[in-house]
Order: structure tokens, then sequence, then C-alpha cells
């Protein structure tokens, strides 16, 4: 049962919004912005588009090339995304003679370091991720091949596990910690020699936990930021399994008179989500709701 205390009320999750790794990644960019010029930033800094915009503000622009960033004169400094990068791409940019700036998220860099350890101590690797994604496709960087990359339980049952010999199960930091788990007890029931690293982030975790727990006492929630975003993605796959819940962007996709129907609506956001992309839609529905 809803709480009355909660009626009527727009109340913003705890933990919701930018994690450390995010925090330090843009604070970084805008100091190296306060002190260079011709600055550009190699790959998104998070999938969060809103975000971005603060540092094109700074004058720094986006390349997603590294050929073409080591070959432009103009560049003078590349900023390394909190996604972090493989090391033959971080070597070509140290190469390169410009000024570079790592603002790989620290625990991105210790799944990657991780990785190599486990890859120079000959164990395949199993990670839990999505392939595409650029946190995995830097962590693939410091693995030996054979390696595999599952994003899903079903995929997790279609591995050749005859052929894995000294197997060993990471993930990306953002991915959902249901389907880790589950994929960890298909696992050790098939592999007996299997090394689990629970390589989650705790922060999408806390901000998932503190989350669920405010659906419980709300009617509805939403969660901001872009849709591209994984760790934001997670966040309202986990929460709509409780209540009614809307993926929003912007306040371009809300529905007042939906909204009209729920008393008491909590917001979120996911660790790419800035602070003040959840505080604008919550100031919006104060102002605009009956």
């Amino acid at each position: 049962m809803k709480k009355n205390i909660l009626k009527s009320k727009i109340i913003v999750s705890e933990h919701a919004g930018y994690c450390m790794g995010v925090k330090r990644a843009f604070s970084g960019s805008y100091e190296v912005s306060n002190q260079y010029d011709n600055i550009c930033i190699y790959g998104e800094m998070v999938h969060n588009r809103f975000a971005l915009n603060s540092l094109s503000e700074k004058g720094i622009f986006l390349r997603n090339n590294l050929r073409n960033i080591i070959n432009d004169q103009n560049i003078n400094s590349v900023i390394i995304r909190a996604h972090g990068i493989p090391p033959d791409e971080e070597n070509l940019l140290k190469k390169s003679n410009k000024n570079i700036f790592d603002f790989t998220c620290p625990k991105v860099k210790q799944v990657q370091l991780l990785a190599n350890k486990l890859s120079n101590t000959e164990h395949t690797i199993i990670l839990f991720g999505k392939s595409s994604h650029p946190e995995v496709i830097g962590i693939l960087g410091y693995c030996k091949k054979p390696y595999y990359v599952i994003k899903n339980i079903e995929q997790a049952y279609k591995l050749p596990l005859n052929k894995i010999k000294k197997p060993a199960l990471i993930s990306q930091t953002t991915m959902n910690s249901i389907i880790f788990s589950d994929i960890c007890d298909f696992l050790k029931t098939k592999l007996k020699n299997i090394e689990i690293h629970n390589t989650l982030c705790n922060a999408p975790i806390r901000i998932q936990q503190a989350a669920i727990e405010l659906s419980k006492k709300m009617d509805a929630i939403i969660v901001v930021g872009d849709k591209m975003s994984a760790n934001t993605t997670t966040l309202y796959e986990k929460i709509k399994k409780n209540t009614t819940c809307w993926f929003i962007e912007t306040v371009d996709d809300l529905n007042l008179k939906e909204l009209n129907k729920y008393k008491a609506i909590g917001i979120t956001g996911g660790s790419s989500t800035p602070q003040w992309q959840i505080e604008s839609i919550k100031k919006y529905i104060e102002e605009n709701r009956n």
C-alpha cells in the first residue's frame, strides 16, 4: 500500500545521476578546457547527448576516428573517455605527441587490468556485456583470443562449453545484476572450474536499489537519461517490473494528462544522467501538473 505521506509529492530518488567515475571525467575535462585549447574527446564521454553538450560549450569537440585524430595537426590535446579504450589505441595516442588526458573510469580500468591478468594466465574470458559497447571493446583489447561476449542467459546456453578449458567470467560494469547472477548460476553447473569475478559497478546498483525502494512507496516512477545509455536502460528495466514507469529524455516526452492520474511520482536517472537533467524534469512537472 502506498504511504499517504507521499501523496501529491514529486521525489527524486537517492543516488540518482552521475556516478563518481562520470563526475571525475567531466570535471577533469572542464579543467583541461581551462588550460588548453584545440581539445578533442575520442568518442562520447558517456551515452548522454545532453551531458555531451556541456563539453562542446567548453570548446571540447568530439571525434570518433582515431587515425583522423592522430593525423590532425590542429588537435593539440585528446581526452580518453570514461568508457576507456583498447591498449593498442592508447599506445597510438601516446606516440602522437599530443597531450593525452585519460579519464577512464577507475572501476573500468580495474576490469581492463583484471582481464589482462586473466588472459596472461591462460584463462578464456567470458564477458557479460554488449559487444558493440565502447567499454566492452576497450576490455576486449586486453584479452587474448578466444574470448566470448554474452549479453543474456540465452547466449550463455549457446557457448561452446566443451571447448573452454580454463574459463573466467567477468562483466561490463553497467550490466543487469540479476541477469549476471543467473548466468553465474548456469555456468557454475556446467563449468566446475570456472573463475567468477563480479566486476559490476556498485554505483549503478546503488541507484537501482534506491529507485526500487522508492518505487514501493510511489504511484509511478520516471527514469531520466539518454536511451542509448546502457546503465539507464538497465535501471528502467528493473523498475518497470515493480511499478508504472516511463523512460524519458526531455520534457517533450512527458504526457501530463497521463501523469495527472498519479499523485506520488518518483524520479531517478542513470549514472550517466546529469543532475540538472533530472532537476529540470522535476521542476517542469511541479509547475505544470494539475
